[in-house]
């Protein structure tokens, strides 16, 4: 009887070195994380902070046009122009400027609601000092919700398919504000 546990055991041994032994050779094939992360991923964009002159934001609840004066101030540009709330446009500049996209892929035009592109979150419409102008269509969250879908400066021609590129989820948090946000906050008078 004794003879019959060794064996069993010496198999169960076995058996798990061989597996062990297995997973680790199939482990040390994969990639790493980091280094998958930097090949796929690339700017959004191709400008520093310090290039952008305007930006237009679209959203289901308000349009706002934000304009660089030349004191390097933001204001809303209305028929008055207001104060823009420095945080708030330096917050989605920065996102503009130094966010990733992920991967990106191709769908039929008509699939655009399906990320919820059609109509999208919110558009921003990005003025660089030389005149170049840059488009960012949002859309609806990954089902993971780690991420954003959303369309990189589409073409104006209608089209069969689209580009759908994955973007960071900040950009909903700096674009979804009230439009209250977006104006400076004038300090209370003092009696």
């Amino acid at each position: 009887m004794a003879s019959g546990i060794r064996t069993k055991t010496l198999v169960l041994l076995t058996t798990a070195a061989v597996l062990g032994g297995g997973l680790f050779l199939f482990e040390q094939q994969l990639p790493s994380p980091n280094s998958s992360d930097t090949q796929t991923q690339k700017p959004l964009f191709h400008f520093q902070e310090a290039d952008v002159a305007a930006l237009k934001i679209t959203a289901p609840d308000y349009s706002l046009n934000l304009k660089k004066l030349a004191t390097g101030n933001w204001v809303i540009d209305r028929e008055k122009q207001t104060p823009a709330e420095e945080g708030a446009v330096v917050f989605l500049l920065n996102l503009l400027a130094t966010g990733q996209r992920d991967r990106s892929f191709e769908v039929p035009t008509e699939r655009a609601g399906d990320y919820g592109l059609a109509p999208p979150m919110a558009t921003v419409d990005i003025t660089l000092q030389d005149g170049q102008r840059h488009r960012l269509r949002l859309g609806d969250t990954t089902f993971d919700g780690l991420k954003l879908y959303a369309e990189i400066d589409p073409p104006a021609a209608p089209r069969e398919k689209m580009t759908v590129t994955l973007v960071p989820l900040d950009l909903k948090n700096a674009l979804q504000r009230p439009l209250q946000e977006w104006e400076r906050r004038q300090p209370p008078a003092a009696n």
